[in-house]
């Protein structure tokens, strides 16, 4: 028996699909199975088909987000965000007031907040500061085996790195008994440290990955999931009878496409070159405590006063993330790396500030 199917939440594991038009497939010249429109929505551009359900996954954009990734097709789920596919995993391999997940704060949120949506119990094994380290020791001596581990690599909100042998060693540590999900949302901004090369090494390794970040496509709404086959299987019985639009998939292909990576890198290089500058400069503020390293496209900043920060800020049409409610970050701000007139436009207000 394969880990899925042993950690497979009991109303999922005999659960059929929903058999939608295209999921049922069919080629014919009159297609009369969806109860679509036959005719063309207004201003629906010249050889569109938008009245039509797209396609169950697109087969091509699979394909070439596996080649992308280094990986198989049949090891490649696309979702509608990274998002997507963290809820499919929690309804999935853990069942309401049951199982439970593991998070190390300060991380993403979502991971919690689908969780209690579910009603699934989180248990909290809190990163190390200052480095925000994996703490080896708590994972091991956790008493109740969760089903599902949360590790965002890189971190969000931190921007740091989780060490490879940390994540390693808990995948080890969890081998029969939880998944650990790594959640690669920012890795094209430092793609050598990604771990989507060992999931068919590791078998209870579940990678998530997005359009959203480095390829500048947060609305087009295109995640990724890469596990071993029988994950992707056991989710695919859960997503949505027609998840990605046919525009969303067009949009992903062609950023995928060599020039739309080799373009992405372009950006990606001058956000980090930019952070560099900005880092430098938020350094030699007297009212900024400490600028964290980040591998990513955001800086995570102490402040004497966050609040007086944030407020100050927001008072003059500059928005940052407020992290003060997150375990151990009292008085940090996050600020995302924006364009140069963004980054001007910050530190000259900084440099007012009294």
């Amino acid at each position: 028996m394969s880990l899925a199917d042993k950690l497979a939440a009991r109303q999922i594991k005999d659960l059929i699909p929903y058999q939608s038009a295209r999921r049922i497939g069919g080629i014919g010249n009159s297609y009369l199975n969806a109860n679509e429109s036959p005719y063309p929505a207004y201003e629906m551009p010249e050889k569109e088909t938008w009245q039509r359900y797209p396609d169950f996954l697109p087969g091509d954009l699979v394909t070439k987000y596996g080649l992308y990734a280094r990986t198989q097709s049949d090891n490649v789920l696309i979702t509608r965000g990274a998002d997507e596919g963290i809820d499919l995993l929690i309804r999935a391999f853990c069942e309401p007031k049951q199982d439970s997940i593991v998070i190390s704060p300060p991380t993403y949120a979502m991971y919690g907040f689908i969780a209690e949506a579910h009603q699934v119990e989180i248990q909290n094994v809190p990163l190390i500061a200052p480095e925000f380290s994996l703490d080896l020791n708590s994972f091991k001596s956790i008493k109740k085996n969760p089903k599902l581990v949360f590790l965002c690599h890189p971190n969000n909100p931190t921007g740091n790195l989780l060490k490879r042998s940390d994540v390693v060693s808990i995948a080890e540590h969890f081998k029969d008994e939880a998944f650990v999900v790594i959640d690669e949302a920012y890795i094209e901004f430092t793609p050598n440290e990604s771990f989507a090369l060992d999931i068919n090494k590791v078998p209870n390794l579940v990678i998530l990955r997005t359009l959203s970040k480095a390829f500048s496509l947060a609305a087009v709404r295109i995640g990724f999931v890469l596990a071993q086959p029988d994950v992707i299987e056991l989710l695919s019985k859960l997503i949505a009878p027609y998840p990605i639009p046919d525009p969303s998939a067009r949009i992903a292909l062609n950023a995928l496409s060599d020039i739309g990576v080799s373009f992405m890198e372009t950006q990606r290089d001058r956000i980090l070159s930019t952070k560099k500058s900005v880092k430098k400069r938020l350094n030699e503020l007297p009212f900024v405590e400490n600028v964290y390293p980040s591998v990513t496209n955001f800086l995570l900043v102490k402040f004497a006063d966050s609040k007086k920060t944030f407020d100050y800020l927001s008072d003059h049409g500059i928005i940052l993330r407020d992290q003060a409610q997150a375990l151990g970050l009292e008085n940090h701000l996050r600020i995302t790396i924006g364009d140069d007139t963004d980054m001007e436009q910050l530190l000259d207000c900084l440099a007012l500030m009294r």
